[in-house]
């Protein structure tokens, strides 16, 4: 077997090789258009900064169509256990009120009582006043508490359910998601992409290599034979 045997498989090789490593470079570079004496260079910049704002919509379609839609945004945030944070929280607010409301009363009743504007003399009878007052605001305070909480909460809630539909469907997300593609810096968005899919990448340049020795002994095969 002749050495010129192994050239076109080598050279196939090669140029396979550095063909696929090229392509994939020029997915991103150059960042930026490319000139000469004031003419365009074809391909410059790269195919995603060229075609960045498709890339960016088309991405943004697919996650508010079928990543993130109306319904599934809906179901995560009644998976999310809001109903019951929700009691929590009115109740917080409901009991802050009422203990400021019923604190004014108490304190407006025995001012009124210790400064004679109720007819009760005598110490003994005003401590008891106070303790049945106290008793009674009480007892008030605990059903006052009671009946705001359920009627808050389920107006609260029923609200919300109304509401959330309407409020998830202003959610801009595909512009969101476009004006995020478009802030992100080209070079990082390469590390990004390349990144992730390093290995397959490499894969496919080895493939590149492999086919162009593959063709390159069929050329030599062919040219011995013939």
């Amino acid at each position: 077997m002749e050495p010129d045997f192994f050239i076109p498989p080598i050279l196939g090789a090669f140029i396979g090789y550095i063909t696929n490593w090229l392509a994939i470079k020029m997915l991103f570079r150059p960042y930026e258009p490319k000139y000469i004496l004031g003419i365009h260079i074809p391909f410059t910049p790269g195919l995603i900064p060229r075609r960045r704002k498709e890339i960016a919509e088309a991405i943004a379609k697919t996650i508010e169509e079928h990543i993130l839609p109306q319904e599934k945004l809906i179901k995560l945030f009644e998976d999310s256990n809001y109903k019951q944070r929700l009691h929590k929280r009115v109740e917080l607010v409901i009991d802050d009120l009422i203990e400021s409301i019923i604190e004014d009363i108490r304190k407006t009743i025995k001012e009124g009582i210790s400064l004679g504007k109720i007819n009760i003399k005598g110490t003994l009878i005003i401590t008891a006043v106070d303790k049945l007052l106290d008793k009674a605001i009480d007892n008030l305070k605990q059903k006052l508490k009671r009946k705001l909480i359920e009627k808050a909460s389920d107006k609260i809630e029923k609200h919300i359910e109304e509401e959330l539909p309407i409020m998830i469907s202003q959610l801009k997300i595909r512009e969101m998601v476009i004006e995020t593609f478009m802030e992100i810096d080209i070079k990082t968005l390469e590390k990004i992409v390349l990144g992730f899919s390093e290995d397959q990448l490499k894969y496919i340049t080895y493939i590149g290599a492999f086919l162009g020795f593959l063709i390159g002994i069929i050329q030599s095969i062919y040219m011995n034979i013939f």
